[in-house]
């Protein structure tokens, strides 16, 4: 039986919000992966889906970092301890998250919704 990993990362930010999801989001690109939805959060945090060849995840890792996101400890472990030895198909794609906080001063970025008449 294929053993199924789900990755899950972490990390923060202080740099520009925009800036940031941009550079996250061409690093994710370069290493072969393809984003598959987001959530924004205010202006406080962004959780990213997306699915990586295996065979791509130590590229994904080197990519995140050299954004300036500063990825947990777990996350990095996550990536750099793959095991691809247990994998039937080494093209097989994995699924994942990406959790970035930003810290920053700002207020909450608010977001006016319109009426829905009925």
């Amino acid at each position: 039986m294929v053993k199924q990993r789900f990755l899950r990362l972490d990390g923060f930010s202080k740099a520009e919000r925009i800036q940031m999801t941009d550079r996250v989001s061409k690093a994710i690109s370069q290493a072969g992966a393809w984003i598959t939805d987001f959530h924004l959060y205010s202006n406080i945090l962004i959780c990213i889906n997306f699915e990586v060849p295996d065979a791509n995840v130590d590229k994904l890792a080197v990519n995140l970092q050299e954004t300036g996101l500063n990825l947990s400890k777990e996350s990095l472990d996550q990536m750099m301890c793959a095991d691809h030895s247990t994998l039937q198909k080494p093209e097989q794609e994995l699924m994942g998250t990406l959790q970035i906080t930003f810290i920053h001063d700002e207020p909450d970025l608010i977001r006016e919704v319109p009426a829905v008449p009925g």
